[in-house]
């Protein structure tokens, strides 16, 4: 480059700012967004065979949680990223508790350890807490 240490320090933190500029410009920084709509399809393209009877969708748009026809079974969405991730997993599998306004799940998953889903009151968290609580915890994520 130029030989001046501080000149070629600059000019490469200006190089770094000017892609970290236009890749937000370009909206390289936005998150994805779970609504109604959304996640439906989601759940539909990655898990077929799994029929929701009733949904959950976070206030804040982030997250959402599907109770299955035969109750057996619920499927957790959430936002990583720009993108939408899926968790199907038994009744009771992941440790449900209400903490006022939200639902918060320990999924223990590399992704999203603990999912907070912010309920539209206090009573529909409770109420979704004690329908997702389920059996006790076994150990067993896996839906064979």
């Amino acid at each position: 480059m130029t030989g001046n240490l501080y000149l070629d320090l600059a000019v490469s933190l200006a190089g770094v700012g000017v892609l970290v500029a236009v890749s937000w410009l370009l909206g390289a920084w936005r998150t994805a967004r779970l609504d109604a709509a959304a996640a439906p399809d989601k759940l539909a393209f990655d898990e077929p065979d799994f029929l929701p009877s009733a949904w959950l969708f976070d206030t804040e748009g982030r997250a959402a949680a599907a109770l299955s026809e035969d109750g057996e079974e619920v499927a957790w969405l959430f936002v990583v990223g720009d993108g939408i991730a899926v968790r199907r997993m038994k009744r009771g599998a992941a440790p449900v508790r209400a903490e006022g306004e939200s639902l918060v799940a320990t999924l223990r998953d590399p992704s999203r350890w603990t999912l907070r889903l912010k309920a539209p009151s206090e009573a529909e968290a409770a109420a979704w807490a004690s329908r997702l609580g389920g059996a006790s915890y076994n150990g067993n994520h896996a839906v064979s």
